[in-house]
């Protein structure tokens, strides 16, 4: 069974999150949130529980670093380190532009990362921007599509 593509927003700020829900409501896409990095490693049955059925994935997660019990650089390791979560793209969304954390999110494997800033004119409009490029613009590989 094939499902329509959805994206999973992690982020521990109730505010981020219904900010970016908002966002979201630009871009034709089903969204998923996760509280945590830990909610986001079960949604992406990384936490030890195997599926019930088939892996649905979805076509990009937008990370937050900062977070407690597991943190997005935890999420970033765990997504690289399994075959099926490994090809996901991940934008980190971030309120640090430290260069370190900038780094090492791109060390552990994020495909970009985005700096929180306040958006007085168009609330939300660079996260509506990015995830209609990753859905829209880029082209991902599908399965069963050999090159």
């Amino acid at each position: 069974m094939r499902r329509s593509p959805w994206i999973l927003v992690v982020d521990d700020s109730r505010d981020a999150l219904d900010l970016a829900l908002d966002a979201l409501r630009r871009v034709p896409v089903e969204v998923h949130t996760a509280r945590d990095g830990r909610e986001a490693l079960a949604v992406l049955h990384l936490a030890g529980q195997p599926p019930a059925g088939e892996r649905l994935q979805p076509r990009v997660i937008f990370l937050d670093l900062r977070m407690p019990r597991v943190d997005g650089f935890e999420v970033l390791r765990a997504l690289r380190s399994h075959a099926h979560t490994r090809a996901i793209p991940v934008v980190v969304l971030s309120t640090s532009s430290s260069p370190e954390d900038v780094r090492r999110a791109y060390e552990l494997g994020a495909n970009s990362y985005l700096v929180k800033r306040p958006e007085t004119q168009d609330p939300g409009a660079r996260l509506a921007e990015a995830a209609r490029y990753w859905l829209e613009i880029n082209f991902q590989p599908t399965a069963g599509v050999t090159v």
